[in-house]
């Protein structure tokens, strides 16, 4: 019983790695072009693994950008909680410069939220999964807005923040003719812009 037990749990610990290898071949090939150029092909080459093997993994490759897209939550999740752990209290425009630059310099995680929201094509399963990951991030977005007395009013202006800064990002992160570090200058410059809006309850 125990070989058994050893067993499923090697097979188990090969196949996570297995995953987080073609997770990583991913999301080299999403930060050298537009992930809507990579194929499923060229993502199994760079992991190492047959076209196949990928799809035993990932049924689509929506369900591969899903987890492209979780990885970068997770990150800036991280930074959000490591900030608000030392702290206690951060500002509104502490986490507006952050959650933009973060975008500015996660390219692929941009892109693939903006995937989904606009209508990516994911299932049910998938959904529930990407809901508890959206409601952490507004937690964190929550967390710095100034004091409301009202929940709901103050989860809405959450929702409006998040939402100001990732039009900022819609609207000028592929500006035609701009250099990266000007698109860079010119959101951080826009999000203190929106920041000073959200600033007084």
């Amino acid at each position: 019983m125990r070989a058994d037990s050893t067993l499923h749990h090697l097979r188990a610990e090969q196949r996570a790695a297995r995953r987080e290898l073609i997770l990583s071949a991913a999301l080299d090939l999403f930060a050298e072009r537009d992930f809507r150029s990579v194929t499923a092909r060229e993502i199994a080459r760079r992991a190492g693994v047959s076209p196949g093997t990928l799809y035993l993994y990932y049924d689509t490759l929506d369900a591969l950008f899903l987890d492209v897209f979780f990885a970068g939550a997770g990150e800036i999740t991280q930074q959000l909680d490591r900030e608000l752990n030392r702290n206690g209290d951060c500002s509104v425009a502490w986490f507006c410069t952050l959650y933009v630059d973060f975008l500015n310099t996660h390219m692929t995680f941009y892109q693939m939220m903006g995937h989904f929201m606009l209508g990516g094509n994911i299932g049910r399963d998938s959904t529930e999964r990407l809901d508890p990951v959206m409601r952490n991030l507004l937690d964190r977005v929550e967390q710095v807005l100034p004091g409301r007395d009202n929940p709901g009013e103050r989860r809405l202006m959450a929702h409006a923040l998040f939402s100001a800064l990732n039009g900022i990002m819609i609207s000028y992160a592929r500006y035609p003719g701009r250099r990266a570090e000007e698109t860079r200058r010119h959101t951080l410059r826009l999000a203190e812009i929106i920041a000073q809006r959200f600033e007084t309850p």
